[in-house]
């Protein structure tokens, strides 16, 4: 491996930054972006469906930002995503969040998540991104399951694919429509029986995301033309908060 590990900078540094992040996250990004015009490529959330086409996807939208917006350096709004990003590289080099997916992104840093896994296991994590998508058990069961299979059989269907979470989870940074979030998440965990929670965040990771520093324990820096190795994420949640400089809040 021979990515940049231990770099810490500002987006200046770097000359010209174009961003390539998936559509569930972009709110935040732009919110973070502070009304600035940098390129940035959205991709739709249902690439997550067919991760097989996800890295090659990706990796268009990040050799078009070099190539005809002229970046100097691309930000991956994607985590590991069931190695949906693995393999992916650019000319002059990208910025990739530390996480397996957004929820770490979205609650802070890859630390506060690891906490909030161990403590929470049973957890499913709900945000703007992910209710505008349609991507929360209660939009699949309305949309995919109850058209073609009547209610009872997709609300049987639908219990059987969450069963090992145990509450439902509204992730409040401000994104988006709360109190519509909200009522939709307590009508999730009403409909499905499970436990509703709510848990503040901020936006701080998206403005490190979009302005740097990027500390060792939250981004990885590779070098122009390395790839995403899924070598990089891999760690248990208890050897990732024991690691030096990863404790959690």
């Amino acid at each position: 491996m021979t990515c940049e590990t231990g770099v810490s900078g500002k987006r200046g540094e770097f000359g010209k930054l174009g961003i390539v992040a998936c559509d569930v996250i972009r709110h935040e990004i732009e919110r973070a972006l502070d009304g600035r015009d940098v390129p940035m490529k959205v991709l739709e959330f249902a690439l997550h469906e067919r991760p097989q086409e996800m890295p090659a996807a990706v990796n268009a939208a990040v050799d078009g930002l070099t190539s005809s917006e002229g970046c100097d350096r691309v930000a991956l709004g994607y985590g590991l995503c069931s190695n949906g990003t693995v393999g992916v590289s650019c000319a002059k080099g990208l910025t990739v969040p530390r996480c397996h997916d957004c929820i770490a992104m979205l609650l802070g840093s890859p630390a506060r998540y690891m906490k909030l896994f161990l403590d929470n296991p049973g957890t499913m994590w709900y945000t703007d991104g992910w209710i505008r998508n349609g991507a929360d058990p209660l939009s699949f069961y309305e949309r995919r399951y109850l058209p073609r299979m009547g209610a009872k059989k997709a609300f049987k269907g639908m219990s059987l694919e969450i069963i090992n979470y145990t509450s439902f989870c509204l992730i409040n940074n401000g994104v988006g429509d709360i109190p519509f979030l909200r009522e939709r998440v307590r009508e999730s965990a009403r409909f499905f029986n499970k436990e509703y929670r709510e848990i503040e965040s901020d936006l701080s990771y998206f403005r490190s995301f979009v302005d740097g520093p990027w500390p060792e324990s939250d981004f990885l820096l590779l070098k122009p033309g390395e790839k995403v190795d899924a070598n990089y994420f891999y760690k248990s949640p208890e050897a990732f908060l024991a690691d030096g400089g990863m404790a959690a809040p």
